[in-house]
């Protein structure tokens, strides 16, 4: 008992202690007043409150930045297939939603030029928004364990620390493009030495690319959102797996030339004879006002025209047409900087990001724009249910430019030709409508005698950079995924009039016009007159 009372006599603190901490405490308050206390408090409370904000923030970008790399890991073919078109162009307005067209409860909306919004500004020179991710091919393989050493030791220390989706997270976010170990093996085909070889094959099939594309070519053929209704005997034999009789490229030319119509939209047309369009709409196709033409040529937009040097030979020609949202600027070395027409889809009319009201890009030649309709409906109904809404987007620009020439292409156009495909394919292809490259080469070649088509058919600069102003890679871009790209490659390959060296060097196929076939003669006749 006497240990216990001595030690809580040693803990007890002394009066001279106590003392000194009511000296020390009254010293403090003297010198920090009351709101001052108040300020640093909050002040401490606000600091803390922003480095929980700002780890919350890089979590959520963390996560997000995690989240696309995850679903942008198989390209813009199987996010589309997976989460629709839609959700990769930022929901693109529809002019009906998808009830009213299941129902068929829609009724006939004329638009009024005088009611629609102003213009969008926009910045003429920014750069073209990719609709894409960067797609990753093979490793080497067969051995060659130096070069996959030198190539993981090119990545850096933390390729080997950070876990692999937040690599594809970093290398999304900062566009630089890593080659990979690709699951698809869609890569090896642009090889020197792939299934590609030095010039297009025209026999190549679905079976020849890597297990991603043809897993989602598969999906494509699987779809119908077209309502496609494919008939004749050479169909029907592609259907069941056999192809049906090999036409020749002089053969295959006339049937095109005969059973393809190169039409636009007109006033007369219903719906389109009502006052809202009687002066918007041409009131003669295209056929009858542009042309005819010499010499003309079709510039994609693949990533392989980018050092080329064909920019003179390309604006020697009497006309030139390019696609979409292309530019020439700063690429004129390459492309050349003439445009005499300009192809347009749907999609890239209504988007925001290309700018399509305000860009001085599209100022220039004769705009030519397109967009699918179901593949037995009349105009009436596409109208109703369009993809996208090119006629809203039609009338906005028409009243800011109403002296530039504008067509619309009409939708049966785009389906003959789709079944033109079909037919001389020895497969299905998939239901959907063929691209603006293939739809833009027929049109020349209805107002021109000879068409030059430049890197279509991918020359020994193949890549898979999809075009030659973005710094995106995907081998859908030039095999194929929603449009039967490969299946137009092998018809037009068959077409070709011209060398296989002009593939190999200069991406150039060579295509006569409808006008200067001989398709009354005898085969031979009509051999040599395509030649």
């Amino acid at each position: 008992m006497g240990y216990k009372r001595s030690n809580r006599r040693k803990s007890a603190p002394s009066s001279s202690a106590l003392d000194n901490v009511q000296s020390i405490t009254t010293s403090t308050s003297d010198h920090i007043p009351g709101a001052a206390m108040d300020r640093v408090s909050l002040l401490w409370r606000l600091r803390r409150r922003a480095r929980r904000g700002v780890l919350c923030m890089t979590f959520f970008c963390v996560s997000m930045a995690l989240l696309y790399a995850l679903c942008a890991e198989n390209s813009v073919p199987v996010t589309d297939a997976i989460f629709g078109v839609r959700a990769r162009t930022r929901a693109q307005p529809r002019t009906h939603s998808v009830v009213k067209v299941l129902r068929g409860g829609s009724k006939t909306a004329l638009l009024d030029p005088k009611k629609l919004p102003g213009v969008v500004p926009g910045d003429p020179n920014r750069p073209i928004p990719v609709l894409s991710s960067p797609n990753r091919t093979l490793e080497p393989r067969g051995g060659q364990r130096k070069a996959a050493a030198a190539a993981a030791a090119g990545r850096g220390f933390l390729a080997g620390v950070l876990p692999r989706p937040l690599l594809r997270a970093l290398d999304t976010l900062f566009g630089v493009r890593r080659r990979g170990r690709g699951e698809g093996g869609d890569g090896r085909l642009f090889e020197m030495d792939g299934l590609l070889g030095k010039v297009w094959n025209e026999n190549m099939s679905s079976d020849m690319l890597g297990s991603r594309l043809k897993k989602v070519v598969g999906n494509y053929r699987a779809m119908n959102k077209f309502g496609v209704e494919s008939g004749g005997a050479m169909a029907g034999a592609a259907a069941a797996g056999g192809g049906g009789p090999t036409l020749s490229g002089p053969e295959l030319l006339c049937q095109i030339r005969r059973k393809v119509e190169v039409s636009t939209l007109t006033a007369d047309l219903p719906p389109f004879s009502s006052p809202a369009w009687t002066w918007q709409l041409p009131a003669r196709p295209l056929t009858s006002e542009v042309g005819p033409f010499r010499s003309c040529a079709v510039v994609t937009s693949a990533g392989s025209l980018r050092n080329s040097g064909l920019g003179k030979e390309i604006d020697s020609h009497d006309a030139v047409l390019r696609f979409n949202s292309a530019p020439t600027a700063t690429y004129e070395k390459d492309v050349g900087s003439k445009t005499t027409l300009r192809l347009l889809n749907s999609q890239v009319m209504s988007s925001d990001n290309n700018h399509f009201l305000s860009s001085s890009l599209y100022s220039t030649g004769v705009l030519v724009a397109w967009d699918p309709a179901p593949f037995s409906a009349n105009l009436t109904e596409w109208f109703n249910h369009t993809d996208y809404p090119i006629f809203s987007q039609y009338l906005r620009y028409r009243r800011l430019h109403p002296q530039q020439p504008f067509y619309i292409l009409h939708p049966r156009f785009l389906w003959q030709v789709w079944q033109r495909i079909q037919d001389n394919s020895a497969e299905p292809i998939q239901k959907n409508p063929p691209s603006s490259g293939m739809l833009g080469t027929v049109l020349m070649m209805s107002i021109c005698e000879v068409v030059h088509v430049y890197e279509f058919l991918p020359s020994q600069r193949k890549t898979e950079l999809c075009h030659y102003y973005q710094r995106f890679y995907d081998a859908a871009c030039t095999l194929g995924a929603y449009h039967p790209l490969l299946y137009e490659k092998n018809l037009v390959k068959r077409m070709n009039r011209g060398p296989d060296r002009d593939i190999y060097t200069r991406g150039r196929v060579t295509l006569p016009g409808f006008s200067s076939l001989a398709c009354n003669a005898t085969p031979a006749a009509a051999a040599a007159a395509a030649a």
